[in-house]
C-alpha cells in the first residue's frame, strides 16, 4: 500500500487530501501484511524520523518498521503481535538547509484490521439467502484481492452449509479489511398430502395445503388454488401440488387415489343372525380385502336390488331399490334355519348395473 502523508512546512509544502476507499474516512491494512507508507517533502534533501502509537496510545516499536533511504518511506510489519484498531503516524522532517529547522509535526491515521477488529468495507453484502440443497454464492463485489476463510482465493465463495464467513480484501487503492458475509440456508416448505387412499362410488376427497407462507400452488389439475377437491374416477389418479413459499424455496407432494373394480367387490360368504349384536346382518357388498376402505359401500350405489332362494330355489327374501341388510329372515318376518342360501345382486352406480351369484350361510 502507498500512502501520500504529505508534510506542511515553512509554507513549501500543502496538505493532499487522505485518499479514501469505500466511503471509509481511513486507509487500512490488515494484519499479517508488510506495506509501505511514503511522505513528499524535501526528498533527498532532508531527513525524516516516524513514530507510530497504537490504538492504546503505546509507541510501537522500532522492530515493526524500516526506514528507507533517508526516511521519506516507512515499511511497516503488521505483524500478528500488533493488536487491531486506529494506528497513529506522526512523521517530523529536518531539512539539511541551514536555518530552517524542523518541521512541524504531521500526523495521519491508519486502520489496522484483524480477523475480530476491523472496519469492514461498505456495500459488501452482510447475507445471502438460498434454499436448502442449493449452495449460497457468497459475492463481495469488484476488488483487487480475496483471501477467504479456508485460504481460497476465488472472488465467489459457494457452500451449502449454514453460518458465516469472513474474506480479507483488497481494495483498489490497496486498503485492506475483512467483512462477514453469512449464509443463510432457508428449509424446504413442508407439504402433505396425506396417505395413498381409495375412492369409491360418489366419494371425494379434499387436498388442502394452505399455509400462509406459501405464495404459489400449482397442482396436476390445473388449478393454482390451496386447496382442491377430487372425485371417484374409473381408473386410478395420481395427483401432486408443487408449491413456493415466501423464501422462493419450492416443494412438491404425490398422492395416488385409486379406484375399485366395481366387478370384484366382495360380497361376505357368512353371518350369524342369534342376536349376540356381532355379524348379525348380512351387509353387502364389503370392501375388497388388502384396501383402505373401512366404511359400508352400499351408500355409495344409486340401486341395489338382492333376491335370496333357499336350495329348492324358492325365493325367501328380496330388497329393491335402497339398501336393506338382511337379517336371515324370509318374506313373512320368520327366521330362516341354518343353511346355504343363493344371492343374485344387481347394483347400480352411475347408471351402469354391476351383477353378482353366489352363496351365502346361515350360522346359528
Amino acid at each position: 500500500m502507498k500512502l501520500k502523508l504529505n508534510i506542511a512546512l515553512a509554507l513549501t509544502l500543502t496538505i493532499a487530501a487522505v485518499m479514501q476507499s469505500h466511503g471509509q474516512d481511513l486507509p487500512m491494512a490488515c494484519v499479517g501484511s508488510i506495506e509501505r507508507y511514503w511522505v513528499k517533502g524535501l526528498n533527498g534533501h532532508s531527513n525524516f524520523t516516524w513514530k507510530i502509537t497504537d490504538p492504546d496510545g503505546n509507541v510501537v516499536p522500532s522492530s515493526f518498521y524500516t526506514l528507507i533511504d533517508r526516511g521519506d518511506t516507512i515499511q511497516v510489519d503488521w505483524s500478528e503481535a500488533l493488536k487491531g484498531g486506529i494506528y497513529t503516524f506522526e512523521v517530523v522532517e529536518y531539512p539539511d538547509y541551514v536555518g530552517c529547522g524542523a518541521g512541524d509535526p504531521y500526523r495521519q491515521n491508519i486502520v489496522l484490521n484483524s480477523p475480530t477488529i476491523n472496519i469492514p468495507f461498505e456495500g459488501v453484502p452482510t447475507s445471502v439467502a438460498v434454499c436448502y440443497g442449493d449452495r449460497a454464492s457468497l459475492d463481495p463485489g469488484l476488488f483487487k484481492s480475496y483471501l477467504w476463510q479456508d485460504n481460497s482465493t476465488n472472488r465467489i465463495y459457494y457452500t451449502g452449509d449454514a453460518g458465516t464467513y469472513q474474506v480479507r480484501l483488497i481494495d483498489e487503492k490497496y486498503s485492506c479489511s475483512y467483512n462477514e458475509i453469512e449464509a443463510k440456508i432457508n428449509p424446504l416448505p413442508l407439504i402433505k398430502l396425506g396417505n395413498d387412499t381409495v375412492l369409491f362410488g360418489n366419494q371425494t376427497l379434499t387436498l388442502d395445503v394452505s399455509d400462509p407462507k406459501f405464495q404459489l400452488y400449482n397442482w396436476s389439475t390445473g388449478d393454482i388454488v390451496p386447496s382442491i377437491t377430487v372425485d371417484a374416477q374409473p381408473g386410478n389418479q395420481t395427483v401432486w401440488v408443487k408449491i413456493t413459499d415466501v423464501n422462493g424455496c419450492k416443494n412438491a407432494d404425490t398422492i395416488l387415489i385409486s379406484s375399485i373394480n366395481y366387478e370384484e367387490l366382495r360380497i361376505p360368504h357368512a353371518f350369524t343372525p342369534n342376536g349376540d349384536g356381532i355379524n348379525d346382518k348380512w351387509y353387502f357388498p364389503a370392501p375388497p380385502l388388502g384396501t383402505q376402505i373401512q366404511q359400508d359401500l352400499y351408500p355409495y350405489f344409486d340401486n341395489i336390488q338382492v333376491r335370496i332362494f333357499n336350495r329348492w330355489g324358492r325365493l325367501v327374501w328380496e330388497s329393491n331399490s335402497d339398501f336393506i341388510a338382511w337379517d336371515g329372515k324370509d318374506l313373512k318376518g320368520e327366521p330362516l334355519p341354518m343353511d346355504s342360501y343363493h344371492y343374485m345382486i344387481r347394483l347400480t352406480v352411475k347408471g351402469k348395473t354391476f351383477s353378482y351369484k353366489g352363496s351365502i350361510t346361515i350360522v346359528r
